[in-house]
Formats: C-alpha cells, structure tokens, sequence
C-alpha cells in the first residue's frame, strides 16, 4: 500500500465542513492545504452566529484553532477562489494535489420571491 504522507488534498472552504474534513484527512496523515475566501476560518459559524453568543462563539474558535494547529494542515486566508478570483480551480489542479474537496457554503441570502418573505 502506497504512503498516505504522500497524499495531498485541497479544500476549498473553511467553514464548520472544511475544517471537519481537513481534520478527518490530517488524522489519516494526509496533507491538506486550506483555500479560504474570509481571513478567519469558520464560514457562517464565524460569521453568521449572534455578536451576544461569546461563548458559543470562542467554543467553535476553539475547535478552529485546534484544528489549525495539526502540522500536516497549512491555511490560506483571504484568498479567492474564482473564475475571476486570486485562483481558479485549474490553478488549483496544476498545484499536484491528488484531489479537491469544495467546502463552500452559501454566498449571500437566497430570496424566495414571495409576499412576505
């Protein structure tokens, strides 16, 4: 059986997703670089949780943190993933990964069009 150190994957994302599957591929020794379009990780968790919730919120800072901390994950903020980003995903291809994991979660409020929505 080939090395799994040998192994690396890119994810696209680090919300709540991305973080989980990079910790999950780091514990089977597999390399895994981070491509997040937000400075800090954590997508909505980050994001999208209520200012008053400080403990809810430095709990999953926490979890994010830890995470981070594995030498096998290498994270990269504030970059864009985009036809018209910093990098596409050919970009991201020819950089030899052996796979891609795309994380991303919703980009902006979807309306559903009806009265009252």
């Amino acid at each position: 059986m080939e090395d799994q150190l040998a192994y690396s994957v890119a994810v696209v994302g680090a919300g709540p997703a991305g973080l989980f599957a990079a910790s999950e591929l780091a514990k089977k020794g597999i390399r895994v670089t981070l491509f997040n379009r937000d400075i800090k990780p954590g997508g909505l968790a980050e994001y999208g949780v209520y200012p008053q919730k400080y403990r809810l919120r430095e709990g999953f800072r926490t979890q994010f943190e830890h995470i981070l901390e594995s030498n096998l994950i290498d994270y990269y903020g504030n970059v864009l993933v985009h036809q018209d980003g910093d990098l596409t995903l050919d970009d991201i291809r020819s950089m030899g990964f052996h796979a891609i994991l795309v994380t991303v979660g919703a980009q902006g409020t979807k309306w559903l069009g009806l009265p009252g929505s």
